[in-house]
């Protein structure tokens, strides 16, 4: 199952995955991360990402999905996105973060899920071109969010997030907490898991 724009313009969720997912390995004031379901919501899942981490990709297109029917369109969670660069990539691990961010700096919430999404479908294959493709074809400025992976204009914000993951015990990507607690999925059914931690 693929994500759409619409889809992630309306949601999304988080997990650190196993077996099938899992292989990806790599402050006190992080950065206010991009949020869907409800800001208010009683229970909160993070999720670390490494936008150059295949298994990250995985968790996206395969088993974000689910989560975002069952916990995000219902508000039944806050959903954050954080960044975890390993970094898989030495240079998009950062690029792509950097790039992310300034959609959401300069874009907005719903603008960044939905470029964090469809900028995947580029891993393997990542350039400036392609975040500039990715960024215009959403109706954003690719130009803004080009120079911003260039220049790695916030690299620091992302290595805040990182080193703020760090503290809390996060070693690999995609790398799940919820209200603080991180989710060790090993079985080959991660929603199963999931659902057994929000339950």
């Amino acid at each position: 199952m693929k994500l759409t724009r619409r889809t992630v313009l309306g949601t999304a969720a988080a997990v650190s995955v196993g077996t099938g997912i899992a292989g990806c390995l790599g402050s006190e004031d992080p950065p206010e991360p991009p949020v869907l379901g409800d800001p208010d919501a009683d229970v909160t899942v993070t999720v670390y990402e490494d936008f150059s981490c295949p298994s990250c990709q995985y968790f996206k297109e395969e088993v974000f999905p689910d989560i975002e029917e069952a916990y995000i369109e219902p508000e039944q969670i806050r959903y954050e996105h954080r960044n975890y660069p390993i970094p898989v990539d030495d240079t998009w691990s950062w690029a792509i973060a950097c790039a992310a961010r300034e959609v959401y700096e300069t874009e907005g919430n719903d603008a960044f899920w939905a470029f964090a999404t469809d900028i995947y479908d580029h891993l393997g294959s990542y350039s400036y071109d392609a975040i500039e493709t990715v960024a215009n074809d959403l109706d954003l400025d690719g130009s803004t969010a080009r120079e911003a992976a260039e220049e790695e204009t916030h690299r620091s914000l992302i290595e805040d997030d990182k080193s703020y993951g760090s503290s809390n015990g996060v070693e690999g990507t995609p790398a799940v907490f919820i209200d603080g607690d991180q989710i060790d999925l090993t079985e080959t059914n991660p929603m199963a898991e999931i659902n057994a931690a929000l339950e």
